[in-house]
């Protein structure tokens, strides 16, 4: 190996280019300076890309961590028919919005504004 030239980051990628074309070295795998285009995968790097599937105990811990994280978050919220005098308790603001046929982000503001949500639920978060 040897230093053919010395420059400055600013203009690293046009002089490598330079002895890319000017050479035209055989061990380069790129055609292109700072790009991968023109590289090519041997037919084991593809097998393993093609063949690459997570194992069931990473794919198990993966679900069980976004699951877990969703239930942190969750606020039980309560909602009374004020009509009919129903009580019913959510698990979470988007399952009540689904059930009210409202977005979660309307349940959110209606317990934040103490406001009904259709004229007629009152919502509320439950106290542990």
């Amino acid at each position: 190996m040897y230093i053919l030239e010395y420059c400055t980051p600013e203009n690293v990628i046009d002089r490598e280019q330079y002895y890319l074309d000017t050479i035209k070295p055989v061990y380069n795998i790129v055609e292109k300076a700072g790009s991968t285009l023109g590289y090519k995968h041997t037919e084991d790097a593809l097998a393993k890309m093609r063949n690459f599937v997570l194992s069931d105990e990473v794919r198990k811990r993966k679900a069980n961590s976004t699951a877990n994280a969703a239930a942190a978050n969750r606020v039980a919220i309560i909602v009374e028919n004020l009509k009919t005098n129903e009580v019913i308790e959510y698990i979470s603001m988007t399952e009540a919005g689904k059930v009210l046929g409202v977005h979660r982000n309307a349940v959110s503001q209606a317990i934040l504004n103490n406001r009904l949500i259709k004229k007629m639920f009152r919502v509320t978060k439950k106290i542990k």
